[in-house]
């Protein structure tokens, strides 16, 4: 895969809603080319029964600091109001480890410790498509612990907390196929990097990487 981006992901805290096409000739100027880069960003194949699906990116998290970090990650449609979202997780990871590849549907918007994904999965926790596995890693940023495993505080920020980001689909990295007869081409990798950063608010910092084949 070739590296097509890499940045710190500052957190988005705002979101636009129109309620069709239309309605983007209303929006402000600062908000109209996110939304249009959404809204043309393709996020869906068809099977053989031409039935719409997401198609699928790979996540994978990679701890850079020394503690044990706590946090929530999933993909939403902030564009459908009523959006569920979807392979929604929970995680502890060791410091100084990384996860593997974790396949994840391609919706407008992956988040890790966003508010808006905290917020749709604690409104749906009733819908079948969301499973909370480990309720102390369903918060807001992420948690970094330096205390062992078993203790009461292991999945406390007893060391600091990051920010959660948001990336954008057609904005922050995109799902398309590079070529439209092979369904593999164009195989995309979310890459988030936690670092420790005295000037980041709570000590710690996620870097964001996108890569496409």
């Amino acid at each position: 895969m070739k590296r097509t981006g890499m940045r710190v992901k500052r957190p988005i805290t705002k979101w636009c809603y129109p309620l069709s096409l239309c309605a983007l000739a209303g929006l402000v100027s600062s908000c109209t080319p996110t939304v249009l880069s959404q809204l043309l960003s393709p996020t869906n194949s068809f099977n053989n029964r031409a039935q719409s699906i997401p198609r699928t990116i790979q996540v994978a998290f990679v701890n850079n600091t020394p503690f044990r970090a706590i946090f929530t990650f999933g993909a939403f449609n902030p564009l459908d109001q009523n959006t569920v979202p979807l392979a929604s997780a929970q995680m502890r990871l060791e410091g100084n480890t990384a996860s593997g590849q974790i396949a994840r549907p391609c919706l407008q918007a992956f988040s890790v410790g966003g508010d808006e994904l905290i917020r749709l999965i604690q409104l749906n926790e009733a819908d079948p498509m969301v499973t909370v596995t480990d309720r102390r890693a369903l918060v807001r940023g992420v948690n970094f612990s330096g205390a062992p495993l078993g203790d009461p505080l292991e999945a406390e920020p007893t060391e600091g907390t990051a920010e959660g980001v948001v990336e954008l689909s057609g904005v922050d990295f995109n799902c398309q196929r590079t070529n439209i007869r092979d369904p593999a081409a164009g195989a995309t990798l979310l890459l988030f990097t936690f670092e420790q950063d005295a000037a980041a608010p709570g000590g710690f910092r996620i870097d964001f990487s996108f890569f496409q084949e």
